[in-house]
């Protein structure tokens, strides 16, 4: 296979409602390990086959399907051939902006919910993500981006979300752990270990470890490692530099960082410094 096949882009555009992040990618030898997103997960696929595991659910997203995944739900992803791999886009809204464009005077206290189905076979919406995205990386209009980023979205939630009411706690988060995942959160930039967080949801270390797995999908260091990588994106993004930001987020060094950014996003920080606007 010739590697040069491989092409991953990831970007935020800090100009688009407060900032969104896009990928356009074609994958071949990468894998995605187990992560999450802070934000929704919205998938199109052009070619070829993904094999992913969301929240332990298999499944195969093939050209012409789109995949939702919600905020906190571990998954994984890698070439079902790795001779053919796959090309896809994704948008990666905040539920608030969903919202926003889903916003009715009488909602209340009610949240967009997308279901429980990950995978929808649905090449008309595919194709329009697909074309959105293309506009959204080239064009150098603010207005059009707008306009087709608020197009998609709101054909998005019109064909899957619906109204649910709010939940406080993401069911990812099982209330015997929230004490330790707002330990990690707080204090992710240091060199924390297991019986300092396990001390904070007042367990045992390794009930505490076994918990911990069996509520999120991860072991508590690549939990860790996830939350140290989206907030290096967000500083990345801004322009602070990548030297800074390794020590700022909790890595050893720029190597650390770097090896990390490169196996979770299939691309090195500065390429993704490089493509933010």
């Amino acid at each position: 296979m010739d590697n040069n096949k491989e092409n991953i882009v990831l970007w935020k555009d800090s100009g688009l409602f407060n900032g969104t992040e896009f990928l356009l990618a074609s994958c071949y030898e990468h894998s995605y390990p187990a992560h999450f997103h802070e934000e929704i997960v919205i998938a199109a696929f052009s070619r070829g086959a993904q094999r992913n595991s969301v929240c332990r659910r298999t499944g195969i997203a093939t050209a012409g399907s789109i995949m939702v995944i919600h905020p906190g739900e571990v998954h994984t992803g890698e070439a079902v051939e790795r001779e053919m791999g796959w090309d896809y886009c994704a948008l990666y809204p905040s539920e608030q902006l969903l919202l926003d464009i889903a916003y009715e005077p009488d909602a209340g206290n009610k949240s967009l919910n997308f279901g429980c189905q990950n995978i929808h076979q649905d090449i008309a919406l595919a194709n329009t993500l697909i074309a959105a995205s293309a506009t959204l990386r080239t064009c150098p209009d603010t207005l059009e981006k707008e306009c087709t980023l608020y197009g998609v979205l709101s054909a998005f939630i019109s064909r899957y979300g619906f109204l649910t009411t709010k939940n406080s706690t993401p069911a990812y988060q099982r209330a015997d752990v929230s004490r330790a995942l707002e330990y990690i959160h707080d204090l992710y930039d240091q060199n924390i270990n297991i019986k300092d967080i396990a001390d904070a949801a007042e367990m045992s270390e390794f009930y505490f470890m076994r918990l911990f797995r069996a509520s999120t999908g991860m072991s508590v260091h690549k939990y860790l490692n996830q939350i140290r990588l989206n907030r290096a994106k967000k500083l990345l993004s801004e322009g602070v530099k990548a030297t800074m930001v390794a020590h700022r987020v909790g890595f050893f060094d720029q190597s650390h960082l770097n090896r990390n950014f490169k196996a979770q996003f299939g691309i090195t920080p500065g390429k993704y410094a490089e493509s933010c606007v």
